[in-house]
């Protein structure tokens, strides 16, 4: 078993010796102020996050994409790369035989002992992390510069930036309802000061009621959710809950709630809202159009 295992780590070694330090590289530094030598104009790119992924499909980069995680699935197309497991718990081995150029990783999800790893075999490992709409956007521009692609890039950032400035146009004086995001039922958690929803909330047109909880996920209580009064409930769909079933049942029991009394209680794609992605706009589109029926959203 040892000698096996010894084996493998030869032939791992020495396919990594092939590539691993490219002729021409230059320095560049990640979002955690790292150092990292990377080829020019890279051809093979491992994702290491769903965000990620969706951000290189945007710039036109599937062509260079060589593995993804289990867990990105979206496009469509992204079902059909390679698979390098979960980004908690990818597999090494898997990743270390794409051959992979480039490596984008996220702080916000692949464990620093992972990034580690695959830096001591010699991988250029870039590490994001976007906290904010802004973030993300800037995230793209850096994307642009690794990859080569700033043209690709610019343009992206341009279009999602015109989209964010037509919702803020429409909801400038507008009346902002107060808004309950619910990511979890038992208990009932929803989302604080801080996190990317609350401030997809706000670039929205609304107000979060939990926004000034400097929890992160704060978990509330009947009592507070009264108190809250919220006009409008968002949630995020369960998988086993295709009808909403649940959601329906347990709001049934707060009828005094303004959003219950109006029905106005509405699913947000967990997908669509939760990752650092260009779709982060689309989740504010569909927010804006929920808070505010009048606007209207440029195609």
């Amino acid at each position: 078993m040892i000698k096996k295992s010894f084996l493998t780590l030869a032939v791992l070694l020495s396919i990594t010796s092939s590539y691993c330090y490219p002729a021409e590289t230059r320095s560049v530094t990640d979002d955690l102020g790292r150092n990292v030598f990377i080829k020019e104009a890279p051809q093979r790119i491992v994702s290491l996050a769903p965000g990620i992924t969706e951000t290189l499909y945007a710039m036109n980069l599937a062509d260079k994409i060589v593995g993804v995680t289990s867990f990105c699935n979206w496009p469509a197309a992204a079902k059909q790369k390679q698979r390098i497991g979960g980004f908690i718990n990818p597999s090494i081995e898997k990743i270390i035989s794409l051959q992979p150029d480039l490596i984008i990783a996220t702080a916000d999800g692949n464990r620093k002992e992972t990034i580690e790893q695959l830096e001591r075999l010699g991988l250029a490992v870039y590490v994001t992390n976007p906290s904010s709409t802004k973030g993300i956007l800037n995230g793209i521009l850096r994307i642009g510069e690794i990859t080569s692609e700033e043209k690709a890039a610019k343009s992206l950032v341009t279009r999602l930036q015109k989209r964010l400035n037509n919702i803020n146009k429409q909801t400038q004086g507008k009346i902002k309802p107060r808004v309950f995001f619910q990511i979890g039922l038992d208990p009932v958690i929803t989302t604080g000061k801080g996190t990317l929803i609350n401030e997809a909330i706000e670039l929205a047109g609304g107000v979060n009621i939990a926004g000034n909880d400097t929890a992160r996920y704060p978990r509330y209580s009947a009592e507070s959710l009264m108190a809250g009064a919220p006009d409008i409930i968002l949630f995020a769909p369960m998988a086993n809950d295709k009808e909403f079933a649940v959601v329906k049942k347990f709001w049934q029991k707060f009828g005094e709630i303004p959003a219950v009394k109006s029905n106005r209680i509405y699913p947000i794609e967990t997908d669509l809202i939760s990752r650092a992605s260009p779709r982060i706009i689309d989740a504010i589109e569909k927010m804006a159009v929920i808070f505010h029926p009048e606007l209207t959203i440029a195609k």
